[in-house]
């Protein structure tokens, strides 16, 4: 209870109970013996009434109301009419329908502009995608962000709007390190293509100047091997098999999904588990011809790997045995104290 909210009540200043005299709180609405605490009156009315119920209830819709978001379309910044239908002084407006038509006129005016209204569907259009995807809260916002830096940065005109949301999408699962496949944004909308938002997305990494993390192969492993009904054994071994290709010049720019599936296949051959490479294609939602493109090279390099460490474990046995065949330093010192001694 502060004392800016405590006040001296005039009328009935004394306790009945002490004869204390009474204060009045007027964030709780109370009447209070300021000698004995007993609350004499709840939700007093006084001449502050009406101000105590207007704190009341902006306190109740302030509790109550949307943080700011970058999911809205004005970060929950400008100023709305309540749902609620009172006036400053807590009164009662009657007339529901005239709220109603000041309520759509107040959101109106807000969102008037031409650039407000391609925020605001926008903003739609990625709450459906994230829906249909299942993305979290988290990424949509930072999609939502990415959004407004190129509506700022005027690369949506005369740009297809869904194409540009799901390449926002796209960049907020990679910064996030949620795998997000491509090919899916097909299934979006009728008139978004895998071709369109491939290019969008280059686009707002070109001129917005944003760096995307590279994914990881090994984060496909366990999402591939468990559509394909993979065995555990079977995925560490391809785990195994994509650290031992890590960093190798000739897979960069290779798709990391290619490079997994790949690799569980391969594992497969090595552990003796029967999957066909079908069935490795469609979890992985590659073709059989990618797979058997990465299978090939992958295998170069592992027998260039194997071929190279043989070479070192031969050139380490040569020294080893040279080292033991080397005479000691003191050997023709010995030899020249034999021959003068036999003389």
């Amino acid at each position: 209870m502060s004392l800016q909210n405590v006040s001296t009540n005039s009328d009935d200043t004394t306790c009945p109970s002490c004869k204390g005299k009474l204060v009045s709180d007027l964030d709780r609405g109370e009447r209070i013996c300021s000698h004995c605490a007993i609350v004499i009156d709840e939700r007093f009315h006084s001449a502050n009434s009406g101000n105590m119920d207007f704190f009341s209830t902006y306190r109740e819709s302030e509790s109550t109301n949307e943080q700011t978001s970058q999911m809205m379309y004005h970060v929950g910044l400008p100023t709305l009419i309540g749902k609620k239908n009172v006036d400053a002084f807590g009164k009662q407006i009657h007339g529901h329908s005239e709220m109603e038509n000041l309520r759509r006129l107040n959101k109106f005016t807000i969102s008037n502009d031409s650039k407000t209204k391609n925020l605001n569907k926008a903003i739609r259009e990625i709450r459906r995608i994230s829906e249909m995807l299942g993305i979290s809260h988290s990424v949509a916002e930072r999609a939502s962000y990415i959004y407004r830096k190129a509506l700022n940065k005027k690369l949506i005109r005369g740009r297809s709007i869904t194409g540009i949301v799901a390449a926002t999408i796209y960049i907020a699962c990679k910064d996030a390190g949620i795998l997000f496949p491509i090919d899916r944004v097909e299934s979006l909308h009728e008139n978004c293509s895998r071709k369109n938002v491939i290019h969008y997305y280059k686009l707002l990494l070109r001129e917005m100047k944003m760096n995307t993390c590279v994914s990881d192969p090994a984060q496909y492993v366990s999402k591939i091997s468990i559509k394909a009904r993979v065995s555990g054994k079977t995925e560490r071994r391809a785990l195994e098999i994509l650290s031992q290709i890590e960093g190798d010049p000739g897979l960069s720019g290779k798709k990391p999904v290619s490079l997994a599936a790949a690799s569980l296949y391969l594992a497969t051959l090595q552990i003796g588990e029967h999957v066909t490479q079908l069935r490795i294609a469609v979890a992985s939602e590659l073709t059989t011809i990618t797979i058997r493109k990465r299978c090939s090279e992958i295998d170069q390099i592992l027998k260039q790997k194997t071929n190279q460490s043989s070479l070192e474990e031969q050139i380490e046995d040569t020294i080893s045995i040279s080292s033991e065949t080397i005479l000691p330093e003191n050997y023709t010192n010995n030899q020249e104290n034999v021959i003068i001694n036999s003389h």
